[in-house]
């Protein structure tokens, strides 16, 4: 997918519009000349600039479509490995804090690697070691809790 400089330097600008009106309203810090919103302000800024030099590159390319959709985009097998991806997050989001993290890592790796061809024995396995690594990666190393969910006291 690749949208055109006209389009993409529009929405640049307007992520730097926001990013630098909620730096404005970030708090002074005391003692220090510049606050906490300063480099976000300034990185709005140069989104701002970068979106305005693309949309003045983007007036010298007459007759591109705003959108071209990839190729790959017209297959029914990709369109619909899409929407299990899409759908696997939605439902990650939905019931995470019930159901929690290592069953649902597992469910949703295991059908992805299913739908993707991989053999059954290999999906569960990556599955099921993936999984343990994410968990240990974020719980212990990086000191980010996720839902336990129904394995509550077990983990």
């Amino acid at each position: 997918m690749r949208l055109n400089d006209r389009a993409l330097g529009v929405l640049t600008i307007g992520l730097g519009l926001l990013l630098s009106a909620t730096a404005l309203r970030l708090p002074g810090v005391p003692g220090q000349e510049l606050g906490a919103g300063f480099f976000p302000a300034l990185l709005g800024a140069a989104a701002i600039l970068t979106g305005l030099l693309l949309v003045l590159t983007g007036w010298r390319q007459t007759g591109e479509p705003v959108l071209r959709l990839p190729g790959w985009l017209h297959s029914g097998w990709a369109r619909t490995n899409v929407a299990v991806l899409v759908l696997a997050i939605a439902l990650f989001a939905a019931f995470a804090e019930q159901v929690g993290f290592i069953p649902l890592a597992i469910a949703i790796m295991l059908t992805v690697q299913l739908r993707m061809g991989i053999a059954p024995l290999r999906a569960g396995l990556i599955a099921v070691l993936g999984t343990i690594g994410f968990h240990l990666l974020f719980n212990e190393v990086l000191r980010v809790p996720l839902p336990p969910g129904v394995l509550e006291g077990w983990v």
